[in-house]
């Protein structure tokens, strides 16, 4: 890949970054989904339904998106993993 760092810390670099950003996922959904839900409250006059309507969607969303991550960096995990055991062969 690169002249100052390996293939192999580039991929930790890589799942460093994506466990990092899986609380900010998580909070942003949560937030988008209450500032959603506020807003349906204040033009159709609903509340409190809206706001908690949009949080609970914010809450699945953040849950779903930290799931994603976890996914895509489980699959990073496992190339390294390969990586490593085909260079000990």
């Amino acid at each position: 890949m690169g002249r100052f760092i390996s293939e192999t810390t580039r991929e930790y670099l890589l799942i460093l970054a994506r466990a990092s950003s899986m609380g900010i996922s998580m909070v942003l959904a949560t937030v988008m989904g209450l500032g959603a839900g506020w807003l349906v409250d204040k033009y159709f006059d609903t509340h409190p339904w809206g706001f908690f309507i949009g949080l609970v969607v914010g809450i699945v969303a953040g849950f779903r998106n930290v799931y994603i991550l976890y996914k895509r960096t489980e699959r990073s995990q496992e190339r390294i993993d390969q990586a490593e055991h085909k260079k000990k062969d």
